[in-house]
């Protein structure tokens, strides 16, 4: 019994106990065909978004199981590679190169650590993308725009910042609470019958975009002296700029 406790135990999967952790599982499951690895890297619930810079494709998890266990062979070569990151206690964002072949992908990555373990709750994707400071500065403009419908419970200009398709997501107690838009929109016109709006002051923001995709994380203080931080991915739609997925967190 010992003994099988103990092979068992060397066989037990990563505990991803990092960020980077889940990102490699992430790579493994690409590399291996494992869509039990993808499984464990990836919350049930996140959404992939990829570009071309015109038309978004979005694939949902139990999809993409199924073309990884259907499927043949990858198309060589196979690598993903962190490039950048950026992350605090409970959540996280991570820029990652994700060869597929003959495509190089820039992923963008949004993390949360759940019960103690990390795992993926949504993923941008372009291929090819480049550096761009304009991007950068419409990624920008889009968190000025959420938090100005913050100032004032403006459900209008939230949809502004945000795409109707994104779950916006907090963590509480170790488990991800997530709700759509529509529903944050109705939040924010009851606050406002009791209330003008947040106070909140920003402390800083991280910002970094390639191609048609980008991240954001910024963190602020509320009237009460509690610091949050929200962590988004960004993605230029039709529409223009929106997040396609938020996660906010009361820091500690």
């Amino acid at each position: 019994m010992i003994v099988t406790a103990a092979l068992l135990a060397l066989m037990a999967p990563p505990a991803q106990s990092t960020p980077d952790e889940a990102v490699d599982r992430y790579g493994r499951a690409i590399a291996t065909g494992s869509a039990a690895d993808l499984r464990a890297a990836f919350q049930p619930s996140a959404m992939m978004y990829c570009t071309d810079g015109r038309d978004i494709r979005g694939t949902y998890q139990s999809q993409w199981q199924d073309r990884l266990e259907s499927g043949g062979p990858p198309e060589l070569p196979i690598a993903t590679h962190i490039e950048w990151r950026d992350a605090g206690a409970t959540t996280a964002l991570v820029r990652a190169s994700a060869v597929r072949g003959a495509k190089t992908f820039t992923d963008y990555i949004l993390l949360a650590r759940l019960a103690g373990v990390w795992r993926i709750v949504g993923k941008l994707c372009q291929d090819r993308a480049q550096p761009d400071e304009a991007s950068a500065v419409a990624v920008g403009a889009v968190v000025d725009t959420k938090m100005a419908s913050d100032r004032s419970w403006d459900a209008d200009r939230l949809a502004q910042s945000i795409d109707d398709r994104a779950l916006i997501m907090s963590v509480e107690k170790g488990e991800l609470v997530a709700a759509s838009l529509a529903e944050w929109q109705a939040r924010y016109v009851d606050r406002r019958r009791t209330s003008p709006g947040s106070a909140a002051i920003e402390i800083d923001r991280n910002i970094d975009a390639r191609g048609s995709i980008g991240v954001a994380r910024w963190s602020f203080k509320s009237p009460s002296g509690a610091i949050w931080t929200d962590r988004a991915l960004v993605m230029k739609t039709p529409s223009g700029w929106r997040m396609m997925a938020l996660l906010f967190v009361k820091e500690p």
